[in-house]
């Protein structure tokens, strides 16, 4: 009887001591780059925007983490534009105009709405009463309405994606509106949140559902507003659509269907999803085992059927689509384990080469800006996010001191260029 006693009071003693001791220090510093997880590009594949997470918790809770707008010409951080954001963010996603960024983040269960400046230089934090800034209060989504008594966001939100439908009011005025749809990492549910393109968070309207175990990433299939979710419990993908009134507000999310990856494992955590630019075949990337699922899907039916599989190394975390200057089209996936990208041609279902490209490597983004990528000899460049990446050989994180940890990696792209698929370049 006495052990037990001394052993809750030891654990409650640990418990006081690790709570107190959880977030260090001020806010975080907006020149570098900090466990960086989600990465996305602006439309005219000037800027880059990489989601920095405080996965040390060495900043504060509130204001720990970041989104770094990076000039993709120079390499380099631009601090006075990079707006701060709670801790443990996760993917970032904008809108179809590229006038908003959404970013999930973890450490209160909440949707940051960010204003992308109009040439793409700078993301800031737009209040109410019109004022900019670069802190977070003002545009942090926890519930719908944005006040007390309205529906909390659910836990641990994720992965997301948007799509912009526009509704026509009786006086003929169209208004855009983004539908957000988001995977929660805990919990079954899987949410959408509708916003006027250039309207309130007040006005927001949100819905969720019970679809899915462990959503980790959901993707929109092109040409459509069928969202497709993912998960680490389960080996199922499902998808869905939100359901959208003639006032532009989210009613409900409709099931469309679902299918399995794999009907021998019950869990095979699915971690990357794309799809091909005509939306007839879909990529997922798991991780148990280490496996990319090709699937075959009619638009007509909505048939789904897993047509071949490709092995993978280790724990892939993305998975990529791209069709480069030689016509070829070409699948991405990184190997978190391995430091490196696996590159695949899908139709022979066979590895082509691995890039190494630095420790734990997590999201994979490709410019897709109209005048790169299109021909030989054009800039044609792709970027990944390296988690736990120190950036010296036998150097961890935790020897960096004050410095961040992580990188964003430089992937050249370009078919006629000497260094075809090698890094180029690794921003800090």
């Amino acid at each position: 009887m006495k052990s037990w006693v001394i052993i809750v009071i030891i654990l409650g003693l640990l418990t006081s001591l690790g709570c107190a001791d959880q977030y260090k220090g001020v806010s975080a510093e907006p020149d570098q780059i900090n466990y960086p997880i989600g990465l996305t590009l602006h439309p005219n594949g000037r800027y880059l925007y990489a989601v920095n997470s405080n996965f040390d918790m060495k900043y504060r809770e509130e204001d720990g983490g970041t989104v770094a707008v990076i000039d993709t010409e120079t390499l380099e951080i631009l601090p006075g534009v990079s707006p701060f954001i709670p801790s443990f963010g996760g993917y970032i996603k904008l809108n179809q105009a590229g006038t908003r960024a959404y970013v999930t983040t973890r450490q209160a269960n909440e949707l940051v709405v960010l204003d992308v400046a109009p040439d793409g230089r700078g993301l800031s934090c737009k209040s109410e009463d019109g004022t900019t800034s670069l802190e977070p209060t003002d545009c942090r989504l926890k519930r719908v309405p944005n006040k007390p008594g309205g529906s909390v966001l659910s836990v641990d939100p994720f992965g997301l994606d948007v799509a912009t439908i526009t509704r026509t009011d009786a006086a003929g005025q169209q208004t855009a509106i983004d539908l957000v749809s988001i995977s929660h990492l805990r919990g079954s549910q899987v949410t959408t949140i509708g916003l006027q393109e250039n309207g309130a968070l007040s006005d927001a309207s949100m819905r969720s559902a019970s679809l899915i175990d462990g959503g980790n990433q959901i993707a929109v299939r092109p040409g459509s507003l069928d969202f497709y979710v993912a998960g680490r419990s389960t080996n199922q993908v499902v998808f869905f659509q939100p359901y959208v009134n003639a006032a532009g507000q989210v009613e409900a999310i409709v099931r469309r269907g679902a299918f399995a990856l794999n009907n021998l494992i019950a869990t095979v955590d699915t971690r990357g999803l794309a799809f091909n630019r005509a939306g007839d075949r879909m990529y997922a990337a798991a991780r148990r085992p280490n496996i990319l699922y090709i699937i075959g899907i009619d638009k007509t039916t909505l048939r789904h059927e897993v047509i071949s599989s490709v092995s993978l190394s280790g724990r892939p975390s993305d998975v990529v689509v791209h069709e480069g200057a030689d016509g070829r089209e070409l699948v991405y996936a990184t190997s978190y384990d391995d430091g490196a990208i696996e590159v695949i041609d899908p139709v022979a279902g066979v590895l082509l080469d691995t890039i190494q490209v630095g420790e734990s490597p997590y999201q994979f983004v490709i410019d897709q800006s109209a005048d790169r990528c299109r021909f030989a000899g054009d800039t044609c460049r792709g970027y990944i996010s390296l988690f736990h990446d120190a950036g010296k050989t036998g150097q961890t994180c935790e020897d960096k001191g004050e410095n961040g940890c992580g990188a964003v990696a430089v992937i050249d792209l370009d078919p006629a260029s000497p260094t075809y698929h090698q890094v180029i370049a690794k921003i800090r």
